[in-house]
């Protein structure tokens, strides 16, 4: 038996927060994670699977665009051709909504309760594969009490999009190991956790982590699972589909201006090549604080801005692209309590930047009338607005607690 275990597929991903990529390169970004699907699809041809399993957040968000419902509406079909299931839950994301979509007959979506489908495989094995989609977009009661034991088939492999429990914000599906493992079954696909970790060995309880990382949050390599039988167990093999990689990085530097680091990062660039395309975060310590006047300068990115145009010869041949510079806490300047207009200033540009908008706004912009409303441009000026605000006014009142 050999089947692919996938999840987080997450189609549609804006990728909010990337400012001033290259045109060919932003392109490659927008459209990475159906590269990376169509990886996925492309080894259970090239394999020929008896199954594939997508457990959950096969779109990013709940309302699907046109274009990936017919991007997933051709994987399926190419692998009908080919007579290959696909066995599909959804999650936390993409929960059961009206389809606007009926995908081709090989496809089994599974439902709001714990079912299990039963296949007859080429070989004459049978294999029960027992899972649910999300019908909305939390689930916070444990499901693990409606999943039967092992049946009466050769295989029985479990589905599950949700995470362990740890007794507080249990939002998706919260499980135990333990209660995993007393169900005997042979293989357990778990989606919801971006980052492939094996909760247990044998038999296996994996996360596969998403195929294409979608922020300098997810680094690292990212893929899915080809799961094969071996005397009597199933042995799962990563294999990598992500176009773009996230990585963040540490430099330090002995001198203390500009200069010096434009000559530094040349030097670190030079001695770490990437394998494919990268995106990289860097966090920079110093000997001593720059001025006031370089932080700002790479605070508001201008510096970064003019280093990526200058040395375009020299990030190519890295395959790298540093999407973030930030300076080490510790080694910027600290001002005065009695902070004066300028160095208000700088802390402002460091901190109200789009990436910290999104990572603060977080899971709310998977509802989209959340999600419309932070992305219009006025929003960003509202809400910096509404900081400076409350910050004044807190700065009064600790004043007023001094006197």
């Amino acid at each position: 038996m050999k089947f692919i275990h996938a999840a987080d597929l997450h189609l549609d991903s804006p990728f909010l927060g990337l400012t001033g990529l290259p045109a060919s390169l932003a392109t490659t970004v927008r459209e990475s994670t159906f590269t990376a699907a169509t990886k996925v699809f492309d080894r259970a041809l090239s394999e020929h699977v008896d199954f594939v399993l997508l457990a959950g957040d096969l779109f990013d968000r709940a309302e699907q665009s046109v274009a990936a419902q017919a991007f997933l509406f051709t994987q399926f079909s190419r692998l009908d051709d080919a007579q290959i299931p696909v066995i599909v839950s959804f999650g936390n994301h993409d929960y059961l909504t009206e389809q606007a979509v009926t995908y081709p007959n090989n496809v089994t979506v599974l439902g709001e309760r714990v079912t299990t489908t039963t296949l007859q495989l080429a070989s004459g094995e049978t294999v029960a594969v027992s899972g649910f989609s999300y019908p909305q977009r939390w689930v916070s009661d444990d499901p693990l009490a409606a999943y039967p034991v092992h049946a009466a088939t050769d295989w029985h492999v479990g589905m599950l999009h949700g995470a362990v429990a740890t007794g507080s914000q249990d939002h998706y599906a919260p499980f135990a190991v333990d209660e995993l493992l007393r169900k005997r079954y042979d293989y357990w696909a778990l989606g919801h956790i971006h980052h492939r970790q094996s909760l247990n060995e044998q038999p296996p309880i994996l996360y596969a982590g998403n195929t294409q990382g979608r922020a300098v949050t997810e680094t690292g390599m990212k893929g899915a699972y080809l799961v094969h039988s071996q005397d009597g167990h199933l042995v799962p093999e990563f294999f990598p589909t992500a176009t773009v990689i996230w990585e963040t990085a540490e430099l330090a530097l002995d001198g203390t201006d500009l200069a010096a680091l434009n000559e530094e990062l040349l030097n670190w660039l030079a001695a770490h090549p990437a394998d494919q395309t990268t995106l990289t975060a860097i966090t920079l310590t110093t000997s001593s604080p720059f001025s006031v006047a370089e932080q700002q300068r790479l605070a508001t990115g201008d510096w970064l801005q003019l280093f990526q145009r200058t040395h375009q010869r020299q990030l190519k041949a890295a395959q790298r692209y540093i999407v973030r510079f930030s300076l080490d806490e510790s080694t910027t300047v600290v001002p005065a309590p009695n902070l004066d207009q300028s160095y208000w200033e700088l802390g402002a540009k460091t901190v109200f930047t789009a990436a910290n908008r999104q990572e603060l706004f977080g899971k709310l912009a998977q509802e989209p009338a959340l999600a419309a409303w932070f992305d219009r441009p006025e929003t960003a000026a509202s809400l910096e607005t509404a900081a400076r605000r409350r910050l004044a006014q807190l700065m009064g009142e600790e004043g007023q607690d001094e006197s």
